[in-house]
């Protein structure tokens, strides 16, 4: 981190793995923007840290450099269980409950992209255009709400999911990956087995460019944000 000219705070796995991939294709669909640097050009130290990018509160302040947090919004319920975000009522991801500690779960779940970019002031993160930090977590894309990366990656993605699922060595319950009725929430619960198998099965199945998928809203805002 002492010598990356910006970070990227991520969970697990599967991000790290799909990561270089969906920042090409950022890159790709920007390359004739203006005054876009490409992201893969730049010297951005991706570091695997959990949910738990917070603990890194006063280093990151002390570095001063671009910081991409992408986590999961991980709803859960009243009685602090796992659910689906439309049945949740809290969010139990720490980061997230550290650096937007005064939102409640509603406002969580509608705050803007700018609403999430946030500098230190008087020992407190706030919302500001020109701050350093940037959190990004699933949001509400093609009318539904995913709770973490698989779920929404199946949901912008079933259709490639679904033309490659007999080939996929990641899957259980195939029978259940069915886009004229899809459960994203499901999918990823009852048919993803293993977690790192399924990112390297995205990968293999694609073409050089990757073009057969589509990165979530929610990381492709961040990415353009770091770059």
């Amino acid at each position: 981190l002492f010598f990356a000219e910006k970070i990227v705070f991520i969970e697990g796995d599967t991000e790290r793995i799909l990561l270089p991939a969906m920042m090409k294709k950022v890159d790709d669909e920007n390359k004739d923007t203006e005054n876009y640097t490409p992201l893969l050009s730049q010297n951005i130290s991706i570091v695997e840290v959990g949910a738990y990018s917070h603990i890194f509160d006063y280093f990151l302040n002390f570095l001063g450099i671009k910081t991409l947090i992408i986590t999961d919004i991980d709803s859960i319920n009243s009685e602090n269980k796992k659910c689906r975000v439309a049945d949740g009522t809290a969010t139990s991801n720490a980061s997230i409950k550290h650096f937007l500690k005064d939102k409640n779960f509603n406002a969580l779940k509608k705050l803007s992209h700018n609403s999430k970019i946030l500098s230190k002031k008087d020992s407190a993160w706030v919302s500001d255009e020109n701050g350093l930090i940037c959190i990004a977590y699933q949001t509400e894309q093609n009318g539904y709400h995913a709770r973490s990366f698989e779920d929404v990656f199946i949901s912008v993605n079933l259709d490639f999911i679904e033309n490659n699922k007999d080939n996929f060595k990641s899957l259980k319950n195939k029978d259940q990956i069915d886009s004229t009725k899809p459960d994203y929430f499901d999918i990823a619960e009852k048919c993803i087995d293993k977690k790192t198998l399924f990112a390297t099965d995205i990968l293999y199945y694609s073409g050089e460019d990757y073009t057969e998928w589509q990165v979530p809203g929610y990381i492709r805002e961040g990415l353009v944000w770091l770059s």
